[in-house]
């Protein structure tokens, strides 16, 4: 699987770190204030047009109707008084993991296909909180405290035999029995071996690299690694080399564990907020918060697609196929490689999760009293190009 994760990362650091009094998932994160005027290695925008690559700065255009129709016709079934949130899709297009919430009942389900299955039901305050998907198996981690997102436990589950799914890791605990604080716990997956950064008792973190099919842990990096993400067949983290220092990206081979060399225009990469890879794109949002880049292999360079101003933080950027989604925390947009520009998917708020070739849409409600629609799950590769710039 070519498979994507969210990293959310600060501009410093380790990443955001969770623990008592960190909201819940789906909120905005506060954000630091970047500790240099140019946290990110990329250049300055260039005038210079290349054959097959946007220019910088991408054009806002309405959606257009087959978007609309798409992202209709999408529309994941609920059943009445249910709610939804998507937390990952298999990059097939037709693959979702939700946080089902129904009266008292909090189900983490899969749905594929137009089938739904259940695979655990939470109690309590449990809440559904990261996951991943890579085709078969399926991770994920439970929150246990909306006040303290610290305490959690990972689960692993086989599509192909539905069996229960078989617990993984629990967060640590210091001397006083308190949950240790770390990174917002967002696990990977890829070809059967998970991986997820995790908080220890003493204030630094480990990255792990579990293989469902022998059990093997591996501890890749200890000391301050942030939450990793997948960028082709690599394990890629932020970490930064002092107190208060920038991160800077490192590599492991997902399917061997061994180091691996990035390409130069991550290398480069210092201090993302929040960002994001496939097997042929990454994106990430600067420092400030107020930056998004993105970049393909085939480029010579990074290529900034959007600059906000003061008063406006882009966030919780994803990548699947020619698409590149953000938050900005009023709607969430898509911007499309091919053409160098950017539409708007929501009325308000919503958020977005995208791996391979699926995006699903979610939308926030109009009122108090209102569910808000289904989320929506669609194909990538169906969505015509936006319409290119003036």
């Amino acid at each position: 699987m070519t498979a994507l994760a969210a990293a959310l990362l600060l501009a410093a650091g380790c990443g955001p770190v969770v623990g008592r009094q960190q909201s819940e998932g789906r909120q905005t994160p506060e954000v630091s204030p970047s500790r240099t005027p140019s946290p990110s290695a990329s250049a300055a925008p260039s005038a210079t047009a290349t054959p097959g690559v946007p220019g910088p700065d991408f054009c806002a255009v309405s959606l257009p109707a087959a978007w609309r129709q798409h992202l209709t016709a999408g529309r994941i079934p609920v059943r009445p008084g249910e709610s939804l949130t998507v937390h990952a899709v298999g990059d097939d297009g037709s693959t979702a993991v939700a946080d089902s919430r129904l009266g008292d009942t909090r189900t983490v389900l899969f749905l594929r296909g137009g089938s739904r299955q259940d695979v655990l039901r939470m109690a309590g305050q449990d809440q559904l909180y990261g996951a991943g998907f890579d085709g078969r198996y399926l991770v994920f981690s439970v929150s246990h405290d909306p006040a303290d997102l610290a305490a959690w436990t990972l689960y692993a589950w086989d599509s192909t035999t539905a069996a229960p799914p078989r617990m993984l890791a629990r967060n640590a605990v210091d001397d006083a029995g308190h949950p240790a604080p770390g990174p917002m716990l967002y696990p990977v997956i890829s070809d059967g071996v998970a991986a997820w950064t995790a908080g220890r008792p003493d204030g630094t973190t480990e990255l792990h690299r579990y293989t469902l099919l022998t059990g093997d842990d591996q501890v890749v990096r200890a000391g301050h690694p942030g939450t990793p993400f997948l960028f082709g067949g690599d394990l890629v983290w932020p970490e930064s080399p002092k107190p208060d220092a920038l991160t800077a990206l490192h590599a492991v081979a997902m399917e061997t564990g061994t180091p691996a060399a990035l390409p130069g225009a991550l290398a480069a990469v210092r201090g993302p907020a929040f960002i994001a890879g496939t097997g042929d794109a990454a994106a990430w949002v600067d420092a400030d918060v107020h930056s998004l880049w993105v970049w393909r292999p085939t480029w010579p360079r990074p290529v900034r697609a959007l600059r906000v101003a003061e008063g406006r933080n882009l966030q919780w950027v994803r990548v699947a196929g020619d698409l590149v989604t953000w938050d900005d925390g009023t709607a969430q947009f898509g911007a499309d490689l091919r053409t160098g520009s950017y539409a708007q998917l929501t009325p308000r708020y919503g958020y977005t999760v995208a791996d391979g070739d699926a995006l699903a849409v979610g939308y926030a409600p109009a009122s108090k009293t209102d569910d808000g629609a289904p989320p929506t799950l669609v194909r990538v590769s169906d969505l015509p190009p936006l319409p290119g710039c003036a």
